[in-house]
């Protein structure tokens, strides 16, 4: 599968940096889907849980709001205001 260089950044400081293969993330309009060679775009976010998979790994990140901005050279930027890595059993 292909992927793609992904950063959480809050005012803290780079939470996380590395290559993914999707995303999904809690949008104004609701959830949404970032693969590989997305088209270009940026997004409000709101408090939510980002999820990050590669290979067979999950990540999860809440945070209480942001911007995603996907870039045209295959990069995606997240500028959260905060954002913390949590396990999903530990959300429900």
């Amino acid at each position: 599968m292909r992927t793609y260089q992904c950063s959480i950044v809050t005012p803290s400081g780079k939470v996380f940096d590395d290559q993914i293969e999707s995303l999904t993330a809690p949008g104004q309009e609701g959830f949404f889907g970032v693969f590989a060679h997305h088209t270009p775009m940026i997004s409000i976010l709101k408090k939510g849980v980002i999820q990050i998979k590669k290979n067979t790994e999950q990540k999860y990140f809440a945070i209480d709001s942001g911007i995603l901005e996907v870039a045209k050279n295959n990069q995606v930027l997240i500028l959260a205001s905060n954002a913390t890595p949590t396990e999903m059993n530990k959300l429900n």
